[in-house]
């Protein structure tokens, strides 16, 4: 990968590491002030629900900027792979990840993402934040098999055991099971491992335009 290449390269991985720190700085200090929170059966929508004592703190200091910095990581590692249509199309399907994180700033559930009240706001959090996960694990599984050969072939079978992992949490939210705030960590944690694996193969030029 060319010297220009790679520094835009460690660019995008600073963007995503900023983001997930962001990301996971705003479930830590939101979970510690909201009153009574429990990690393990509430889901993070709910640090930034409507009413939430720590709402808009959450929303648009956590999450919005959040997704917006793990979708310019994507979209730059897009660029950089741009001759490798698989591992193009795993980064736009991450990069709507990315969107949906801050989308759920933008329109946040209702309080306690009670699914009796439904409003605009809350539909579209379920919405978004639904494909924004189905597209999150379906990249994932798309950019480990886009994966090759070469120094970052241990992405592959990294990428794989995430996806399963993923997928696994988010079939847990969906069928809305007692853990389900834990099974959704589960979750952010496996997409947030391989995209910060992802995006180190990336910084350090191990993954090129015509062999990802």
């Amino acid at each position: 990968m060319p010297s220009s290449a790679v520094s835009l390269g460690r660019l995008a991985f600073g963007l995503l590491v900023v983001g997930e720190l962001i990301q996971l700085g705003t479930v830590i200090a939101g979970g510690a002030v909201y009153p009574g929170y429990d990690h393990a059966r509430q889901y993070i929508s709910e640090l930034g629900a409507t009413g939430a004592v720590t709402g808009p703190a959450v929303s648009w200091w956590g999450f919005v900027p959040s997704g917006l910095l793990i979708t310019a990581f994507c979209l730059i590692a897009a660029w950089l792979l741009r001759r490798n249509a698989l591992a193009v199309v795993a980064c736009f399907m991450l990069a709507w990840y990315g969107l949906s994180l801050s989308a759920a700033g933008v329109y946040p559930c209702a309080f306690e993402c009670a699914r009796t009240e439904v409003t605009f706001d809350a539909m579209m959090h379920d919405l978004v934040g639904g494909t924004g996960y189905l597209t999150g694990v379906l990249g994932v599984a798309i950019a480990a098999l886009a994966v090759r050969s070469g120094e970052a072939g241990w992405l592959r079978a990294l990428g794989l055991v995430c996806a399963v992992v993923a997928a696994a949490g988010f079939a847990a939210i969906i069928v809305d099971v007692e853990l389900g705030g834990l099974f959704q960590r589960a979750l952010e944690g496996a997409l947030a491992v391989f995209l910060l694996a992802f995006g180190w193969a990336l910084a350090r030029g191990s993954l090129s335009a015509s062999r990802a």
